[in-house]
Parts: C-alpha cells; sequence; structure tokens
C-alpha cells in the first residue's frame, strides 16, 4: 500500500512538473527548423554539388578510347613500278583491300584554359543559390511562428483579464445576494450578475479553445509536446530605430545571382583561351603505319595538341554584354525590393509609436476607471443603481486593463515585426 502511495506520488510530482514547463520563441524557432522537410534538402544540396565537383575534377583524368574498324576500300595505294619486276629485286607488295584496325586512344589535359576551375566555381554559386532559395522558406517558418506564439501571449492575456473579472463578479453576487435578503437590492439584479458571469464562461471556453489550435499548430510544426499548461516565456526584444541594413535573405539573393552572372562571364572567357593536350594511341592491324606492309602489324603514337579559338566573331563578347545587362536588372529589383522595405519598416516604426503613446495612456485610464468602478460598488451595494449600471463600469474597467497588457504584448511583437521585415531574426 505504501509502495502504491508512493508511486502516485512520484506520477503525481512527474505531471506537476510537467505542466509547469516553458519554451521560448527562439527554441520555437530552433526545433521549427529541425523539425522542417526542407531543411534535410540543404544536405541533398550538399551532396549534389560534390557529385557535380568530382565529375568535374575528371576533366583533368585522361580519356582512354578503344577504337575498332573492318573495311573494305575499292581501292589501295600504289606505286608507279607496283608492277614492274626488276631482277633480282623483291617484287612490289600489294596493300589488300581488307583493312583492320583496332586502337587504344588516351587524351591528357595539360591546360584547359582555367574553364574546369571556373566552371567549379560556378557550380558553388549555384549551391549557395539553391541554400539561399531553402533559408527563405525557412525564414517564413520563422515568421509563422511569431504569428502562432504572440497568439497564444494574447490570448492568455485574455483569459488572465477575464478571470479577474468573473472573480469580481462573484464576489459581488454574494454581495448583491445579501443585499436581497435584506430588501435594499432587487433580485433582478443578481440575475442579471449571473447571466454576466455566463456569458464570461462562454468566453473563457472560446479562448481555451483558440490556445489549444494554437499549441497543436506549434507542436506540428515544433514537433514539440506542448500543452495549455506550457509556459510561453514573453520574448525581450530590443531594437536600433537608428541603423539600417537590410538582412532579409530575398535580398541576399539578389547579390548571389549577381555573382553568377559574373562567374558565367569568366566561363565565356575560358572558351577564347588556348588549351593544351597530350595525346597518344596504340593499336594493332593491318596494314600499321607503314601502308605498304601487307601484314598485322602493331603500332603506337605520342604527341602534343594545342586548341585555340582565336577568334568567334564577337560571339563571346555579345554574350557578357547580355550577362551585362541581366546584372543591371537585377540591380533594378534589388533596388526595388530594398525602398519597398524600407517603406514597410516606416509602417512598423509608426506602429510601434502608436502602441507606445497607447501604453502611456492606459496607466492613466484604469486608474480613473478603478476610482469609477468603486463608486459605482458602492452605489449598487446601497440600491442607488442597477447591476447593469455597475456592469458597464466595471466591464471598462477590465476593458482598460485587458487593453495594457494586450498593448504590452502587442509592442514585443511590434518589435519583433521590426526586426523580422530587416531579416533579424
Amino acid at each position: 500500500m505504501k509502495k502504491l502511495f508512493f508511486t502516485l506520488f512520484a506520477i503525481a510530482i512527474f505531471f506537476g512538473l510537467k505542466t509547469q514547463e516553458s519554451v521560448t520563441l527562439d527554441f520555437c524557432y530552433l526545433k521549427a527548423i529541425e523539425n522542417y522537410p526542407l531543411t534535410k534538402q540543404k544536405e541533398l544540396l550538399n551532396a549534389s554539388n560534390d557529385l557535380i565537383i568530382k565529375n568535374l575534377n575528371k576533366n583533368y583524368l585522361p580519356d582512354m578510347m578503344v577504337n575498332g574498324q573492318i573495311h573494305y576500300q575499292s581501292d589501295v595505294t600504289k606505286t608507279p613500278f607496283q608492277d614492274v619486276s626488276i631482277p633480282g629485286m623483291p617484287s612490289m607488295p600489294t596493300v589488300a583491300k581488307d583493312w583492320y584496325k583496332i586502337t587504344l586512344d588516351v587524351n591528357q589535359v595539360i591546360y584547359d584554359g582555367s574553364i574546369t576551375g571556373r566552371q567549379k566555381n560556378l557550380e558553388e554559386i549555384n549551391l549557395r543559390i539553391d541554400q539561399q532559395n531553402v533559408d527563405i522558406e525557412l525564414y517564413k517558418v520563422k515568421e509563422r511562428i511569431n504569428q502562432i506564439y504572440f497568439n497564444v501571449l494574447l490570448l492568455r492575456e485574455s483569459i488572465r483579464t477575464i478571470e479577474l473579472h468573473e472573480k469580481i463578479l462573484t464576489a459581488k453576487l454574494k454581495d448583491v445576494e445579501s443585499g436581497i435578503k435584506n430588501g435594499i437590492i432587487l433580485a433582478s439584479n443578481a440575475d442579471i450578475i449571473k447571466a454576466e458571469i455566463i456569458q464570461i464562461e462562454q468566453s473563457l471556453v472560446e479562448l481555451n479553445i483558440g490556445i489549444q489550435s494554437s499549441i497543436n499548430i506549434l507542436n506540428e510544426l515544433t514537433a514539440l509536446e506542448l500543452n495549455t499548461n506550457t509556459e510561453f516565456k514573453t520574448p525581450d526584444v530590443s531594437i536600433d530605430l537608428n541603423n539600417y541594413l537590410n538582412n532579409r535573405p530575398e535580398f541576399y539573393l539578389f547579390t548571389l545571382h549577381q555573382n553568377k552572372l559574373e562567374a558565367s562571364k569568366k566561363v565565356l572567357g575560358s572558351k577564347l583561351l588556348p588549351r593544351l593536350y597530350a595525346f597518344g594511341q596504340a593499336g594493332y592491324g593491318r596494314p600499321g603505319y607503314d601502308m605498304l606492309k601487307n601484314e598485322f602489324d602493331d603500332f603506337y603514337m605520342i604527341g602534343a595538341r594545342l586548341k585555340w579559338n582565336v577568334w568567334d566573331w564577337n560571339r563571346s563578347g555579345k554574350e557578357k554584354e547580355i550577362l551585362d545587362l541581366q546584372s543591371k536588372i537585377i540591380d533594378t529589383q534589388k533596388e526595388t525590393y530594398d525602398k519597398n522595405i524600407r517603406i514597410e519598416l516606416q509602417n512598423k516604426i509608426a506602429e510601434i509609436r502608436k502602441v507606445e503613446e497607447m501604453i502611456s495612456r492606459d496607466n492613466q485610464i484604469i486608474e480613473l476607471r478603478e476610482k469609477i468602478t468603486k463608486s459605482s460598488s458602492s452605489q449598487l451595494d446601497n440600491g442607488v443603481i442597477t447591476s447593469t449600471e455597475y456592469l458597464t463600469e466595471l466591464n471598462a474597467e477590465s476593458k482598460s486593463k485587458l487593453d495594457l497588457q494586450t498593448h504590452k504584448i502587442q509592442l514585443i511583437k511590434a518589435k519583433l515585426d521590426y526586426k523580422a521585415t530587416l531579416g533579424n531574426l
């Protein structure tokens, strides 16, 4: 029995600790990125790029090819003395018209005009572009986490304020019921307060469902096991409104595309540089290199080869001009994007200033509302006013308190939105 008691006690402690589990916004970011399927694409992109680079490195290895040929031709090489018989001299051999040849041809790059190295650099930039596109999508996940996380914070503040409002009404209901017994207050006043309490309970149900829904979405995004007892810590957000630096992942993508254009220009330049190769050939066949030797023989050849396209009718120059124009187009897109970010930041700054101003007024409103409600409470106790009139003032007080807490969270959210717009999440 004692063992069962301690087991149940341990379970109770475990779940008690679990209900006090806390989570931060940064931790949600981390887990959402880890859990998002697109994150795996980075590893796949790296693996794909490694294979591409390995293939390009094979350009430095020799090409080896086995070639074979059998053919019959209508005529063969002859000399003017082919059919002349000279006493004491062997007759000139006749080359057969059926030829057989098998060779191993080897071609080794000595200098390729740096085209392989520049192609490797181009592929590295392509990899960075692909990875940056992934980062853009992952950044959107962070922005989505912001909305859900702060939705939970706002709903919970609403619940705290409404629950406090409910406690005040429950206490006032007892006072009203006491006044009804003493004949000071009409019985209908108690019914009005009871109806208000029921409406509050409806609101609490609705808010709790909203919180549960948001937590479910967070769990899906982060693979965490959050619940309604999990503490969502309010982040501490600081911003500098005086310094502007656009760190948006989309903005950096423009630069990467321009880098790709520059790398493409270098690849084009390599096509006009000379290329030097070493080559060799070894074979067996009939005839060999000695065309007049009408028998099977082995043969080989080694040497060097130079290729140099000294003039391509300015085709490469025109292609470079096209790439330059594309880079200028990206400049205009980049400038437009940056201007839109600056405009959006002005909206964010205006929102921050507005909420700060509202908070400064909230405290004054709450102080006045508390005085009005206190006076109304006393008047209701003495039968001077009805419950409806008292509820009007109490609701106004509760709303002012809720507004203050909501505005505090909205201010943090507005600052975070400012950072998000700059790309600083």
